[in-house]
């Protein structure tokens, strides 16, 4: 059963990471100061394309579509067939899921205002103008408001599942290879401490 919870937060990390929280690279240099000009037409593009009003809740939409696809995704394959037990393995993964939700809600603020900054930095002035005149239009209104939401599509769905399940299925090969890592570093460690052990005197 051990064997088995390891594998089974193992997939709930691997296959929710795209989504809940993307690799953290950190950047190589401080990118450069956008044009203030620039800046205020992308203020107005992210502004109005994500209302800050319903920000929390386009985020929340997005992390609740991951949660049920991985549920969904990992029931019946790694699962220990002890109801109690996988009952208690879901709910660490909802308590999980649910902090996450308020770290993300917390850094929402900084997260647009570095969107505003990228996209002013990413397009010219003149892109800029046209990105704000489709935004302020009902197909643009339309389109970004489904972008959050196009992860419940039905497609997109199927096509998130087999991912997982392709994520999944690796799985147990790299549980096997971090435990092999492991134990050769504990025994090369061992073997070097006992070569750096004083002899005892006789």
């Amino acid at each position: 059963m051990k064997s088995k919870f390891a594998l089974l937060l193992g997939a709930w990390i691997v296959v929710a990471a795209p989504a809940g929280a993307a690799a953290q690279v950190p950047p190589t240099a401080k990118p450069a100061a956008p044009d203030p000009a620039s800046l205020a037409l992308a203020h107005q593009v992210v502004t109005i394309a994500y209302p800050p009003e319903k920000r929390s809740q386009m985020y929340a939409s997005i992390m609740d579509s991951i949660i049920a696809q991985t549920r969904k995704n990992v029931q019946g394959k790694v699962a220990t067939g002890d109801k109690d037990f996988d009952a208690i393995v879901d709910r660490a993964m909802q308590r999980m899921y649910d902090q996450m939700k308020v770290t993300i809600n917390a850094a929402i603020p900084d997260y647009f205002a570095a969107f505003e900054r990228a996209y002013a930095r990413d397009f010219s002035r003149d892109d800029l103008q046209a990105i704000l005149a489709f935004a302020k239009t009902e197909s643009g209104q339309h389109f970004f408001e489904r972008s959050t939401q196009i992860l419940k599509d039905p497609d997109v769905q199927a096509a998130t599942q087999r991912m997982q399940a392709q994520l999944l299925a690796k799985m147990p090969d790299i549980q096997r290879q971090v435990m092999k890592d492991v134990q050769d570093y504990v025994a090369k460690k061992a073997a070097q401490e006992k070569a750096a052990a004083p002899t005892p005197v006789s």
